[in-house]
């Protein structure tokens, strides 16, 4: 078989997964959603949009190859998007931690269009993703800051391994949502709780809005959306 064959079959192989991958599309929103964890909050999330049934040709979910820094994240989701300018929604899931690029990144995604009608949106936790998780056993406004370059993050792993919590939780677990789902309208109620906190007092650490991504991707498949 000549190379212009093996061309040509490749092409239509292509062509044909392409237009089942269209097919498969869902009537609401294309959303890509880039994440700076390689696997926590990919996996997460994903769980989320198995929970949901959510289509997978609908929700784009990138976690490793974004890079590991908040400007790598924002970098990766405007080159992606550019690629596929198909997306309704375009979402960056960042860690404050001790980034030196956080404020850099939330800059450029606030200056960049990507167009007329998509929403480009950062998606923060101060000082991580796992405060997240630890709004769900309770509400707090504990500041999460350790010496040095030591990391902020690890001090809410630590205590979110607390007893009653998430015993054994390290970066890169799974079945995590599986675990929570039960207290999320309660991690939901304590966010909203301390996202009004800091409006009234000015605060920035700790927070967090992954509420507003999660009670957006639920409510997607119900026409709420």
């Amino acid at each position: 078989m000549g190379s212009d064959d093996l061309f040509h079959k490749r092409k239509q192989r292509v062509a044909a997964s392409l237009k089942r991958k269209k097919a498969r599309k869902a009537p609401y929103d294309r959303v890509l959603i880039v994440c700076e964890g390689a696997k926590t909050e990919p996996n997460y999330l994903r769980e989320i949009r198995d929970t949901y049934r959510l289509s997978t040709a609908n929700i784009d979910i990138c976690g490793k190859e974004c890079g590991s820094d908040p400007l790598s994240v924002v970098n990766y989701a405007i080159k992606k998007f550019r690629e596929d300018p198909d997306y309704d929604r375009v979402y960056c899931v960042l860690d404050r931690d001790k980034h030196s690029t956080f404020d850099a990144a939330l800059d450029k995604l606030r200056q960049t269009k990507l167009g007329k009608e998509v929403l480009f949106v950062a998606i923060t936790s101060v000082p991580c993703f796992e405060f997240w998780l630890l709004l769900h056993f309770g509400y707090t406004t504990r500041q999460f800051c350790a010496p040095g370059n030591a990391s902020n993050c690890e001090l809410v792993i630590s205590a979110l391994n607390k007893s009653g919590r998430i015993p054994g939780y390290k970066k890169g677990a799974s079945n995590i949502f599986y675990l929570t789902k039960a207290m999320l309208p309660d991690a939901i109620k304590h966010a909203r709780q301390l996202q009004q906190h800091n409006q009234t007092t000015g605060e920035t650490h700790p927070a967090t809005n992954m509420h507003e991504l999660i009670e957006y991707l639920i409510n997607l498949n119900t026409g709420q959306g």
